[in-house]
């Protein structure tokens, strides 16, 4: 394989590997302490919960579309694995699947109202989101969750020879979305949709099926780093998903995947992932008013999502 023609192929995932790193570097050689290890783990283990929710926003905006219900798919699935088990593992066995069944059912229906009664992608993954909260509000009351299960509380903060459980499941998944995505016939309707649906559609490509599949898809990840999130901090609370829905939309379009759809790649994701956590350890590390790094932090997004998008009219 040319090494020369694949780093070209790919100049915007190494670009943002590049852009990372520097970062990284460059604020630790200003604040030394920034580059220590409890730190490193830290990055990693933000980086890790907003690259598991943007695996299913990867999916989902490569078609040309946009997830904004996985705020509140989180919180739903924190909940579920947590007040419906309880501190029960053995509750796991049947708490899990469910949660699966119920996050990859709310997202297929965000794919059939997008595909079939054609909704536009943000109204109703916004009004998704909205639902979820109201549901989730009505049911708790408003009242916090219960403390995580055992088991996932040893995912959210334990170790394998000293990698977190949480990296090591992103590892995993992010495997399986390499494979699926250039291994695969789903992959490949996946560019195809997002780059011209209609010709998609007459070169025999099941157009809605694989968009349903991809917003299903979008809410079990979603759902899985819920439950991580309440494995992470021991318990779950109301809104705990919030800041992760435009983390996992910068990150997508940060690691170069087109906000227009029709191209990207998921390596560029976890790219995206630790560059928006280095980013915001660097703001609170600066020490800035909580008004100024929201600032910040929009502004990244923005310009992010602009440079995508401009990027991708060019192509």
């Amino acid at each position: 394989m040319n090494i020369k023609a694949t780093i070209k192929r790919n100049q915007s995932v190494v670009f943002c590997y590049v852009i990372a790193i520097a970062l990284f570097v460059g604020f630790s050689i200003y604040m030394p302490g920034f580059a220590s290890l409890s730190h490193i783990r830290t990055v990693f283990l933000e980086s890790a919960l907003i690259g598991i929710v943007a695996v299913g926003q990867t999916l989902v905006i490569i078609t040309g579309g946009i997830d904004l219900s996985v705020a509140w798919m989180m919180t739903i699935g924190a909940y579920m694995v947590s007040n419906l088990v309880g501190s029960s593992n053995a509750n796991l066995v049947w708490g899990i699947p469910l949660m699966l069944v119920v996050t990859f059912g709310l997202g297929a229906i965000n794919g059939f109202c997008i595909s079939y009664l054609r909704v536009p992608a943000i109204v109703m993954t916004l009004g998704m989101n909205i639902i979820l909260q109201g549901a989730l509000v009505a049911i708790t009351q408003g009242s916090p969750g219960q403390s995580a299960p055992e088991f996932l509380l040893k995912l959210g903060q334990d170790n394998l020879f000293g990698i977190p459980y949480l990296v090591i499941i992103w590892i995993i998944l992010t495997v399986v979305i390499m494979l699926m995505l250039f291994k695969m016939k789903y992959g490949r309707k996946l560019f195809a949709i997002g780059n011209n649906a209609t010709v998609a559609k007459y070169s025999g490509i099941k157009v809605n099926n694989t968009v349903i599949l991809s917003y299903a898809i979008s809410g079990v990840t979603a759902g899985i780093a819920g439950a991580l999130l309440a494995g992470k901090v021991g318990s779950c609370y109301l809104a705990m998903g919030d800041t992760y829905q435009f983390q996992s939309i910068a990150a997508v379009a940060i690691g170069g995947t087109s906000m227009l759809g029709g191209k990207g790649n998921y390596l560029g994701t976890v790219a995206g992932s630790l560059t928006i956590t280095i980013l915001l350890g660097i703001l609170v590390a600066l020490n800035l008013p909580y008004g100024v790094q929201k600032m910040a932090y929009g502004l990244i997004v923005l310009v992010s999502v602009i440079i995508s998008v401009t990027r991708s009219e060019k192509v």
